[in-house]
């Protein structure tokens, strides 16, 4: 058994198939836990592409040493990488997204989870300030200060539609064959929030061509597929989101760039943060997205 960076995932081989076999962290609570199950559940009797929960006794999480764990369906297949993306992938990402979010319309998760949208981003930004002020990396620290009062502004008034938020649509946890995507992983991050979140986020990093290239035919085909399942995207909100969820990541991977002693601006959302704030970069996305 290896240790990931969260949870521990082991596949099991069994007679009659693979299994994962999640061991959560100590801190996970079974309110959480249950939180991630109820949607899984939910989605997979809609026919979305994720892991189905194996009930073994119940429908609650099992301990086994005082650890929390679940099993959960095997998706065989290779996880996305950036030599995967394309508009095909972009566009079977924003399909896979408006279906997941159709399927949850109107569905409340059991459990309990923290909401992670503003208010915890404002907890993160005053964290990594506070880093890079311990790093005499104060005029740094209060750019980042300033950029993240004016990306928040446009959602202190908390009036998009809420719902579950998978809360992290990155290649890596999607599951791909041959060019098709077969399965959407790893909902420990979900949670119950502004649910446009996760258009703003995967429409980012299903796009993004190292760190800072942009590729806008995916973001276009990509939102289009959305579109045809769900209401039409402000591209406006859409590249607001973007620079608002880059915070909640750089504050997620600021401590692993101090660890490594690299040099912060280094960051790629740092990087990204810098990009969308940007005004010229952002009439440019505009003009090339062309859906104004």
């Amino acid at each position: 058994m290896s240790g990931g960076i969260i949870n521990t995932n082991i596949r099991v081989d069994c007679t009659d198939q693979p299994y994962l076999l999640r061991v959560y962290q100590a801190e996970r609570s079974i309110d959480e836990i249950e939180f991630e199950l109820s949607a899984l559940r939910r989605l997979t009797a809609a026919g979305i592409p994720v892991q189905r929960p194996i009930d073994t006794v119940g429908s609650r999480p099992m301990a086994l040493d005082e650890r929390l764990y679940t099993i959960l369906t095997f998706v065989e297949g290779e996880v996305m990488d950036e030599a995967d993306l394309s508009p095909a992938i972009g566009k079977q990402m924003g399909r896979i997204l408006g279906d997941m979010q159709n399927a949850l319309e109107g569905f409340v998760p059991a459990g309990q989870k923290a909401r992670c949208d503003v208010d915890f981003i404002d907890n993160l930004v005053q964290e990594s300030v506070d880093t890079l002020e311990a790093r005499a990396e104060k005029p740094f620290a209060e750019r980042i200060a300033a950029a993240w009062q004016r990306a928040r502004e446009p959602f202190v008034a908390d009036e998009l539609p809420l719902g579950l938020v998978h809360a992290d649509l990155y290649p890596g946890n999607v599951i791909v064959q041959n060019g098709t995507v077969v399965g959407v992983i790893d909902f420990d991050d979900a949670y119950y929030g502004t649910q446009f979140f996760d258009v703003a986020i995967a429409a980012m990093e299903f796009a993004f061509r190292g760190d800072v290239d942009l590729d806008i035919e995916i973001v276009r085909d990509f939102v289009s597929a959305y579109e045809s399942a769900r209401p039409k995207v402000d591209d406006n909100l859409l590249l607001d989101a973007m620079l608002l969820n880059c915070f909640r990541f750089f504050g997620y991977t600021l401590p692993l760039t101090t660890a490594a002693d690299e040099p912060v601006e280094g960051n790629v959302y740092a990087q990204r943060i810098a990009l969308f704030d940007d005004s010229d970069f952002r009439k440019e996305m505009l003009d090339q997205l062309g859906r104004r």
